[in-house]
């Protein structure tokens, strides 16, 4: 009986150990947690690579933190696919300020110890915005100082700059980016861009009748205006009608010398040693506020 029992126990006692060594995983296939710092470190982020420099740089540089995941995604996949089309880079960088800089000299700064621009000549574009400060600024260097000229430019920032004011900041970037192909395209024909080859609305000749109208309208009122403070005006026979009575009452004439002013000027020495000077930077762009 106590054999029995015994062999009862022992046998229930297996069967509640091989139940809960089941529910334990193998020691090989225990989950391994590491740090956030680890992870971090572990973790690959895009960095682009220059030609021209050992720095590593990023398409998008979004410290101030303007964009979503999905939307700097997106602007990477352009400005990255722009950039290897035309072996130029285009670049966008966004901060919270620049500390009291000013904006064209902290964006040439920033575009050059940054590791920007390919080949030799450093050959790039960048976009910088300072959320902070409420500014922005396009520096170009090298072969972009030909693709965006001053009419380039120009233009450029009427396509952008309206968006910033209205801070879609995605929708600035993403126009950037576009305009940036279309004008490389252009300068690839060895034709930069020429404001003067812009498309613009076609005349309608309904406007000549409404200017000729408003014209006439104008004219019609100045003239009923001017004759308006006529009215009390007469034609007189003589001079003597405009005197007024007794005014005037001359005994005696005299001229008499009082003084003279004599006024001289030194003239000008030449100075073989004059210079002009003028800007000897590197760098083109535009910017403004927002």
């Amino acid at each position: 009986m106590k054999k029995q029992t015994f062999g009862i126990i022992l046998a229930a006692a297996l069967g509640v150990g091989s139940l809960f060594g089941a529910a334990l995983p193998a020691a090989g296939n225990l989950p391994v947690f590491q740090p956030l710092a680890v992870q971090a470190a572990n973790t690959n982020s895009f960095t682009g690579s220059n030609t021209s420099s050992e720095s590593d740089f990023s398409f998008v540089l979004d410290e101030a933190d303007l964009l979503s995941s999905d939307e700097e995604s997106q602007l990477l996949d352009k400005l990255e696919s722009v950039s290897a089309d035309y072996d130029f880079d285009v670049a966008v960088a966004t901060v919270q300020s620049i500390n009291g800089m000013e904006m064209n000299k902290f964006t040439d700064v920033f575009f050059d110890e940054n590791g920007y621009g390919t080949g030799d000549n450093h050959d790039g574009i960048l976009f910088m915005v300072s959320i902070g400060d409420r500014q922005w600024h396009i520096t170009t260097h090298g072969y972009g100082m030909t693709v965006f000229n001053q009419d380039g430019l120009d233009y450029l920032k009427e396509q952008v700059e309206p968006l910033l004011k209205d801070e879609d900041f995605y929708g600035a970037f993403d126009t950037y980016a576009d305009q940036c192909q279309l004008f490389l395209e252009q300068a690839a024909t060895g034709e930069p861009f020429d404001a003067s080859t812009l498309p613009r609305e076609p005349f309608s000749p309904i406007w000549i009748p409404i200017s000729l109208g408003i014209g006439l309208l104008l004219a019609f009122l100045c003239t009923m205006g001017m004759r308006a403070q006529l009215k009390s005006v007469r034609a007189k026979d003589s001079a003597v009608d405009y005197v007024r009575q007794g005014s005037l009452d001359v005994t005696r004439s005299n001229d008499i010398f009082l003084y003279h002013t004599v006024t001289r000027t030194a003239k000008p020495k030449d100075d073989d040693n004059s210079s002009t000077g003028g800007s000897d930077s590197s760098h083109g762009g535009t910017g403004g506020s927002f």
